[in-house]
């Protein structure tokens, strides 16, 4: 169900400049600090790492942007997947409450500059994220997140029903924006961030899968491909990749495959009407309507299938009749010319988690739809953390034990399953 055909060409790949895939491994290395995932947070890792002084070896089993980071819809955000600054201050205490939403509210930044201290062309536009409410709860749940942000110094605005319909361009009770917030191409910026780490000085191996884990002397021996590469420590970055590499860690997350969309370019007079400005927008329903532009003016949205027949011809569908609804402006179905898949990583709190799974051996990430800014930020304090620069009461998470979800074969069924209930608590709404 979770294979991804990542070397077919989609919308962005189709839109980013060639990149050559750096050499496997077949040599015996050893080095400070080895991650073990060429995602976003695989990545920041590694420059976390190399930036507090350490030698870095990465790799990527198959080629840099072929999983999440690549294939993802590109939303930068500040703002947590679900919870208040409030609630998740309540869930980890006040220290790494605090701690973890300043990290949050900077997260875009931190993405962002990361683009510009690298030179990194990733089709950025950085004109905010907008969240529109489309009943009274989810209006009243909307304030509650825009009061607290602002309380906290976020930089972030109120958006009247005038205002967010007017910039939305679908009718809606009101909102809120996150004006440090907005929308890549994120393939783009996995392999921009690739080349910007290469430049740095990290050893980088794609094709390259990490195939077992020993315990040494110096640290951790991890045999993969034709080589090894001997650590003093090692970051496991793999998220909804995770295998058995190290025993029981899969069944601390939910991988779910979720699909892309976008439309041919749109005409000017209709960018005038739809989502004004540029903005990134998702909505708060549960069953989630998310939209941007790309480079050329298409609208880029997505969603999920409960099964995974005909995926292609009915995801169109389903993405140009929910466009038509929401956009009334089209005038109708538009023509969708670009559908790709991919598949992601949740965890039953939707709250990142960190791991010290043994000495010298640390797992970070689970983000829950939140994992473009997110990653890049908190990646970055992990490859810190590693290098030996942060210790595990610095960390802007806590630091705990693998947790694994209980019934794990079938919270996995579940969470893929689980769509036409969202859309039928919707339509109750």
């Amino acid at each position: 169900m979770f294979d991804v055909d990542w070397k077919s060409p989609h919308l962005w790949r189709k839109t980013t400049a060639t990149r050559n895939a750096s050499p496997a491994l077949t040599d015996d290395l050893e080095t400070d600090v080895l991650v073990v995932g060429g995602g976003f947070t695989g990545l920041a890792a590694a420059l976390g790492a190399r930036d507090s002084g350490a030698n870095v070896v990465l790799l990527e089993g198959n080629e840099i942007g072929s999983a999440a980071s690549g294939r993802n819809n590109g939303l930068v955000i500040s703002h947590h997947s679900k919870a208040s600054p409030s609630e998740l201050e309540a869930s980890f205490g006040k220290v790494h409450g605090a701690r973890f939403n300043a990290l949050v509210a900077g997260a875009a930044d931190v993405a962002f500059g990361l683009m510009q201290r690298f030179g990194i062309d990733a089709h950025q536009v950085q004109e905010g994220w907008i969240q529109p409410a489309h009943t009274k709860a989810t209006l009243a749940r909307a304030r509650r997140f825009h009061d607290e942000w602002r309380a906290f110094g976020a930089h972030v605005s109120w958006l009247d029903r005038d205002e967010v319909t007017e910039r939305v361009g679908s009718p809606y009770l009101g909102g809120w924006m996150v004006r440090n917030s907005g929308h890549i191409n994120p393939f783009a910026m996995t392999v921009g961030l690739a080349g910007a780490v290469e430049r740095e000085g990290v050893k980088l191996f794609e094709n390259t899968r990490a195939l077992r884990l020993e315990r040494v002397a110096a640290g951790w021996k991890v045999y993969a491909g034709s080589g090894s590469v001997t650590a003093r420590a090692v970051v496991l970055a793999t998220n909804a990749l995770t295998d058995d590499l190290w025993p029981g860690l899969k069944h601390t997350l939910i991988p779910m495959k979720v699909f892309q969309a976008a439309t041919e370019p749109l005409a000017e007079d209709l960018r005038e009407q739809i989502l004004v400005g540029n903005p990134a927008v998702s909505d708060m329903r549960n069953d989630l309507r998310y939209f941007h532009y790309d480079r050329d003016g298409r609208l880029v949205s997505g969603a999920t299938h409960t099964f995974w027949h005909d995926e292609a011809a009915r995801g169109r569908a389903k993405v140009a009749k929910m466009l038509a609804n929401t956009f009334k402006a089209l005038g109708g179905e538009p023509r969708i010319t670009e559908y790709w898949h991919g598949t992601f990583a949740v965890v039953p709190d939707l709250k990142p988690h960190l791991y010290r799974l043994a000495p010298g051996l640390v797992f970070g990430g689970l983000y829950s739809g939140r994992g473009v800014a997110l990653s890049m930020a908190l990646g970055q304090d992990i490859g810190r953390w590693a290098a030996g620069r942060r210790t595990d009461a610095d960390m802007p998470l806590p630091v705990t034990a693998m947790k694994p979800i209980a019934f794990h074969p079938l919270a996995v069924q579940v969470a893929n399953r689980i769509h036409p209930w969202n859309r039928f608590k919707d339509r109750r709404a």
